[in-house]
């Protein structure tokens, strides 16, 4: 049983290092913990469903984060909403909240509020649901409820109408992100490997887990046809209390479940010894051998990764006819650490070795572009050029055309907002380039900060394979 007051895990959730963990790791969540600064349960449970269509068409985020912040007075549109009310800072989230002024204001026996959450919940009858609210507001007006206050409560209801959170729903989704942050703070190696495991379940790609582990101080080692696995899996290097986390084979591009198969089936009991033994045992055709030879799975056996996928081609076999030049001595050149990072890219989608913006900052830095450090020391207000790989596009329906772009270099990560009319404007930019130079203002609200795009330029790297995940 976990303890439900760990500060280790309140402390990662207040900083909004949730990046993995369970319903509060995406960019708006992220800014809103970083405002709302959960300290116990009950406020998970409550960001949860607060970061949710309902509650932000109603415009009810900002108040409740300014109440919470001793910011904003809480109020109550009526005295008998308090007891309703007041876990919330006064602001309707929950519909089992819709049900309870429903009976507290309106008289309504414990079934006919539940219709009324039911009809609140089916969104597209909308004439059904107005017709409910106008039938609250008149009998809240007839039991002495000023006809503002009711008319105000039911405008304020109307919001559920766009998936307002059930409180139950909300507990069980808390409890689970309490967990995930609990187990990123006291076991990062397991926590990362298990999210690893589950993909292509959540809402980062492996690169951004696997970056935010790394600047987390977690080892990360490369894929090994001698230690590792085909999942990802935890080990000890030098001390045994600071485990390390080995990327899996399938995380290498290429291999289907026919190669998996084979390597699971040929390293069953007894590891394997060597390149040869490797391809001959899994009888590996010349791609699935060069695949894991480009992912540096050889290295172990050979350093060198041109040298290593030169080794393997020569055990396959060639059948075509200058066949006996595969004897000829091979010294290739040495790759460099900016080889190494877009070939790693290239055959696993990520890179322990560094990271791609490493490659492109000296030219950044000759045109005045600020890493995400930078910004960070930064009070805001400031017109700044900035630059970065984008992870994560979004544009959600309540956004009215905006999009928003997670961007990360070597330090961290880039929040950028997109306005309606700088989309329409860059339109190829802002949607289809994976790396993204941006002229704008930077904000800063308390530990949230966000670069507010005035311009964009793409930023070609022919190179990398990265492809960011998109939520329209």
């Amino acid at each position: 049983k976990l303890p439900q007051d760990d500060p280790k895990t309140y402390d990662i959730i207040s900083r909004g290092e949730t990046i993995g963990t369970f319903q509060i790791e995406s960019r708006a969540q992220i800014a809103s913990v970083l405002h709302t600064r959960p300290e116990r349960l009950y406020d998970i449970v409550v960001q949860v469903a607060l970061i949710r269509p309902g509650p932000i068409q109603a415009r009810f985020v900002h108040p409740y984060t300014r109440r919470r912040r001793g910011l904003e007075e809480v109020t109550y549109a009526h005295p008998d909403l308090e007891p309703i009310l007041k876990r919330t800072q006064g602001i309707p989230i929950f519909q089992e909240q819709a049900m309870a002024i429903a009976m507290t204001l309106g008289g309504y026996s414990a079934a006919e509020a539940d219709e009324l959450r039911r009809t609140m919940g089916h969104i597209r009858k909308v004439e059904k649901l107005m017709r409910v609210l106008e039938q609250l507001r008149a009998r809240m007006i007839g039991r002495g409820i000023a006809e503002g206050v009711a008319r105000k409560i039911a405008e304020d209801l109307l919001s559920f109408a766009n998936y307002g959170f059930p409180e139950s729903h909300a507990w069980s989704f808390a409890l689970i992100s309490y967990a995930t942050n609990y187990l990123k703070a006291h076991y990062p190696a397991e926590f990362y490997a298990g999210l690893l495991n589950s993909w292509p379940m959540g809402f980062y790609p492996p690169s951004t887990l696997i970056h935010d582990s790394r600047r987390h101080g977690l080892r990360v080692l490369p894929p090994c046809m001698r230690d590792g696995d085909w999942e990802c899996t935890v080990e000890t290097i030098d001390d045994p209390d600071v485990p390390a986390l080995r990327i899996g084979w399938r995380h290498i591009r290429g291999l289907g479940e026919k190669t998996l198969l084979a390597l699971k089936g040929a390293r069953a009991g007894v590891g394997f010894s060597s390149i040869s033994d490797v391809i001959h045992r899994a009888a590996l055709d010349r791609p699935n051998a060069l695949n894991l030879a480009r992912a540096g799975a050889f290295t172990c056996w050979e350093p060198d990764r041109r040298r290593a996928a030169w080794q393997a081609m020569r055990i396959v076999g060639d059948d075509l006819p200058l066949a006996p030049a595969r004897e000829a001595p091979y010294s290739p050149r040495p790759l460099t650490r900016d080889d190494l990072i877009f070939l790693d890219y290239f055959s696993v989608g990520v890179s322990v070795n560094g990271h791609p913006m490493e490659h492109l900052r000296p030219g950044l830095r000759d045109e005045g572009a600020l890493d995400s450090r930078e910004l960070a020391n930064l009070r805001g207000g400031e017109s700044i050029v900035t630059a970065g790989l984008v992870t994560i596009r979004q544009q959600p329906q309540t956004a009215n055309g905006t999009v928003f772009l997670l961007m990360e270099d070597e330090f961290g990560f880039i929040n950028v907002i997109v306005p309606r009319k700088m989309v329409e404007e860059n339109v190829e930019v802002v949607r289809f380039s994976t790396f993204v130079v941006v002229r704008g203002r930077f904000e800063r609200d308390g530990g949230v900060m966000n670069v507010v795009g005035e311009g964009f330029r793409d930023l070609p790297v022919k190179r990398l394979v990265h492809h960011s995940r998109d939520f329209h």
